[in-house]
């Protein structure tokens, strides 16, 4: 079983410096020892005696605060039934030399702390980000298309959507906190979306608070199209949950609500053309 040998199970780090090394004891008949969710260029040293270390210096090129939870797994007599699981969080803090190169805000409205260019390093992932961003047009397009309203578009085009046909322009990461907010604007190219990353724990509490007044907006996102009548509605009102993907076009007209709860909200943004051949 896995004494802790040192008290660095939670600590703060910044982009490319090395953690505090954290010990643990080995304590009994202890046959396996498994671990998950350290940062890339942290983790575990070769066991010494009866001392496990985890060491290392974090490089995730993050450009906001990222947290990484951890576990340490011990398991004893070899069957899985003897089992200890310690846990612990690392948050790396960005580097802020990456963060200057990569700072978008000049080029956006939003009057929040931290907007950049979302930063992708190996190829490998470079290339899943950008089919999975190109695979969201395409599926807005063909709903769109079985809807009858893509019509101009399908006689341009003269084809089935594809990812072949999409060009990611621009994506950006916002970090939004309290009394933040983007005002109204919209965005170039056809396509452009939202991604929710990450949402302050008790912006739903005060949503549900605002949801009894007849207008709740805390951190929601709206849209806005055509003029206000009788029997329709001009705008649309979403809450933002973690893993949603929001896609519209680019020239609607959208602002983004501040909340007054502590934490960050942060979104990942993309713009987008159609390739037409």
């Amino acid at each position: 079983m896995l004494n802790t040998a040192t008290s660095t199970l939670d600590q703060t780090v910044c982009d490319n410096t090395a953690i505090d090394v954290i010990g643990f004891d080995l304590v009994g008949s202890t046959v396996n020892i498994s671990h998950s969710g350290f940062p890339n260029g942290v983790g575990p040293d070769p066991i010494i005696g009866n001392t496990i270390t985890i060491s290392g210096t974090p490089v995730v090129n993050v450009v906001t605060p990222t947290t990484y939870s951890f576990t340490v797994t011990a398991t004893g007599d070899g069957s899985g039934c003897e089992e200890e699981v310690i846990t612990g969080t690392i948050i790396v803090l960005p580097d802020d030399g990456l963060s200057k190169k990569f700072d978008f805000s000049n080029s956006l409205v939003g009057k929040v702390s931290k907007e950049v260019k979302v930063p992708i390093f190996d190829e490998d992932d470079r290339e899943y980000y950008r089919n999975t961003l190109k695979s969201a047009c395409v599926e807005y397009l063909n709903i769109m298309i079985e809807k009858n309203r893509a019509y101009e578009w399908n006689k341009i085009s003269g084809g089935k959507p594809t990812t072949d046909n999409i060009n990611l322009s621009q994506s950006w990461i916002v970090s939004q906190y309290k009394h933040e907010y983007n005002p109204w604007h919209t965005h170039s190219g056809h396509f452009s979306g939202v991604i929710y990353l990450k949402i302050p724990d008790d912006m739903n509490k005060q949503y549900d608070e605002e949801f009894k007044d007849h207008y709740p907006a805390s951190g929601l996102i709206e849209f806005m199209y055509g003029e206000k009548a009788d029997f329709r509605s001009d705008n649309l009102k979403f809450k933002p949950e973690v893993g949603t993907m929001l896609v519209f076009p680019s020239w609607l007209k959208h602002s983004e609500y501040p909340f007054y709860e502590d934490g960050e909200r942060r979104s990942m943004s993309f713009n987008a053309y159609h390739i037409f051949t």
